[in-house]
This record gives structure tokens, C-alpha cells and sequence, in this order.
């Protein structure tokens, strides 16, 4: 009788940690116009990343803080409307940030949702 072993097989992992988002995120490079809430005299230009339901990844090129509230100001493809929103700071890397929707109204909610149906279609 052959003697007979088992082979483990362990599969490569892309992430040490789970995926924790809520959303999925879309590629989509456009301008973005930043006003924090507590200065919305000051205007600071920047490029969103990426999109998801719930906020978006961008390049901004100014020095905030994780919790700063900013009012957000940009286009979507496939809208015929530009969107207004407010958003928190929730991560940073050098001037990459992660921003999450606050106080969403329900037209722009929506406005967003169909750009992020629209880019999946896409990629």
C-alpha cells in the first residue's frame, strides 16, 4: 500500500485586512472645489480619484485635518447638474484624501448614485 500525504494549498491574499468599505469605488478623475465650513471664503482646487455612494478619494493640495467639514463642489458625467455637498475628512496620506458625504440631500444622493451605476458599466 503507497503511503499517501496531503497537499495544503494556501491562496495569496491582496489585503492584510478585510475590505471594510460600504461602498464600491469608481475611477473618475475631475475637478473638485474645496471651501472649509468654517472659512468658505477660502477656495482650494483639487482632482477627485475616485467615487463611491458614500464619499470620494481626492488630490487636494492643502493642509487639513481628519474631522475638518468641507463643502464640496464638483461635476459628474452624466449629470446635467454639478453637485453641492458637504463631506468630512476621514483619512490622509500626504494630499491624498478620503472624504465621506455629510448632510447629503436626497437629488444629490441620487445624482450620485446613477454616476456610480453608470461608471460601473464602464470599468
Amino acid at each position: 500500500m503507497g503511503r499517501e500525504t496531503a497537499t495544503l494549498r494556501v491562496e495569496p491574499q491582496t489585503s492584510c485586512q478585510p475590505d471594510r468599505r460600504r461602498f464600491v469605488r469608481h475611477r473618475l478623475d475631475a475637478r473638485l472645489v474645496v471651501r472649509p465650513t468654517d472659512n468658505r471664503s477660502r477656495k482650494i482646487h483639487g482632482r477627485i480619484a475616485d467615487l463611491s455612494k458614500g464619499g470620494i478619494s481626492a488630490v487636494i493640495a492643502a493642509n487639513l485635518q481628519l474631522g475638518d467639514v468641507l463643502e464640496l463642489q464638483f461635476e459628474l458625467p452624466y449629470a446635467a447638474a454639478g453637485v453641492l455637498l458637504e463631506a468630512v475628512v476621514r483619512r490622509r496620506e500626504s494630499y491624498q484624501y478620503s472624504l465621506e458625504f455629510v448632510h447629503v440631500t436626497a437629488a444629490e444622493q441620487e445624482k450620485i448614485n446613477r454616476t456610480c451605476a453608470a461608471l460601473s458599466l464602464l470599468q
